[in-house]
């Protein structure tokens, strides 16, 4: 029935029966408010169209949609076929692997990767300088990482457009800055995204393990503004790592002092959460998704590795926990000290930068069946290169 024909029922009620009068006015008066409020919503879309805004905003979505559709096109292949093949059999740039060496300065070093390479380079004078350790990061040519610095700003930047250094030495110098971290900003993470279409949430993990979940239905918000937060909430607190993952998916992350802490993600929190205790001098150095098929890698500053079955890893219910203790106390006291810790499957190899800036290639079997990685002095970082078909 329409509200011309329900006023007319109205006023029938209230000559037969006036004392239903007042509920009738607060009737007609609802509808009445309801109906001002939804030409007031009409007038503003009919200004937005009017003014191009509603346009522009549409014009938005699509490109973004078009960004995205093109991060799954890389990541699967424009056949349609998975990237899972033989590289005698694809040998393309498209299947290349680079191997991305970057430090807190926003320097970025980019080598691409062949299966027979053991020794891809060397950073020559510096590294005794660095803030801390340039970190290590296997990724495919063709696809597209997120910068995360240290004031929660973000950008985004294709691998294939930061400049290639040959196997050999290097210097700082001929690294590349796709975005110069700004006034008393750093460096903290760079991480893949060909899986953002494919992924519910932004997942971070702070120096002091500090987590937060953020839904990827705000990535549009998140690049256009360039922003995502720090996911930390202590001043002395900085993000160390960002990952794209599912509701279903599981996390953990290694510390210093020899910590390991599993997460469910699904039961995170959509704020800034403390997750693990730590000691004033324990940070996080290693972070990961945990998948069945794979082992968990820390190695020492002096090269020595344990070695832990995914499925040994705990998943805490609660926050604020100590977490599994990988280093007995006795060697914690004699100075042993994780410097980072890897996910990683048969296959699989572990680049390995020492403190003589040398970068060496290992398979996760011979590091598995050594017990160790060799290195010249300490090891400082350590980080993953999927086997040919294998995700990053």
């Amino acid at each position: 029935m329409s509200f011309h024909n329900k006023i007319d029922e109205w006023i029938k009620e209230a000559e037969a029966r006036p004392e239903s009068a007042l509920t009738i006015v607060k009737l007609v008066a609802n509808r009445l408010r309801e109906l001002s409020e939804r030409n007031e919503d009409l007038l503003a879309e009919n200004i937005a169209l009017e003014n191009g805004t509603r346009v522009e905003e549409y014009q938005k979505r699509i490109v973004h949609l078009e960004y995205q559709l093109d991060l799954l096109k890389r990541r699967i292949g424009a056949d349609g076929e998975d990237l899972r093949v033989e590289a005698s059999a694809k040998s393309t740039e498209a299947a290349a692997t680079s191997l991305l060496v970057y430090n807190a300065r926003g320097k970025i070093f980019r080598v691409e990767l062949n299966e027979g390479m053991t020794e891809p380079g060397q950073i020559k004078n510096g590294l005794s300088a660095e803030l801390e350790p340039p970190r290590l990061l296997a990724v495919p040519s063709n696809g597209e990482v997120l910068l995360l610095f240290s004031s929660g700003r973000v950008s985004t930047y294709a691998v294939g457009d930061l400049p290639r250094v040959e196997p050999g030495a290097w210097t700082w110098e001929q690294a590349a800055m796709p975005d110069e971290p700004r006034a008393g900003e750093l460096l903290a993470c760079v991480t893949p995204i060909a899986a953002l279409p494919l992924s519910e949430f932004f997942l971070q993990v702070s120096r002091r393990g500090y987590v937060k979940k953020t839904m990827t239905s705000m990535v549009q918000s998140i690049l256009a503004n360039h922003y995502l937060g720090k996911g930390a909430m202590q001043k002395s607190d900085q993000p160390f790592d960002l990952a794209l993952t599912r509701k279903q998916d599981q996390l953990a992350f290694v510390t210093y002092e020899g910590h390991l802490l599993g997460l469910d993600v699904n039961d995170l929190s959509y704020t800034v959460e403390g997750r693990i205790r730590l000691s004033a001098t324990d940070y996080v150095v290693g972070s990961f998704l945990i998948r069945p098929d794979e082992s968990l890698l820390c190695v020492t500053q002096a090269g020595k590795v344990i070695l832990r079955e995914s499925r040994s890893i705990e998943i805490a219910n609660s926050p604020m926990v100590k977490g599994q203790t990988l280093i007995p106390p006795a060697r914690l006291g004699q100075g042993v000290r994780f410097m980072g810790a890897i996910a990683a499957r048969a296959g699989d190899r572990a680049a390995v930068l020492d403190a003589g800036g040398r970068i060496r290639l290992h398979t996760t079997e011979s590091i598995g069946g050594a017990g160790a990685v060799e290195a010249e002095g300490l090891v400082l970082s350590i980080g993953r290169i999927p086997a040919e078909g294998g995700k990053s």
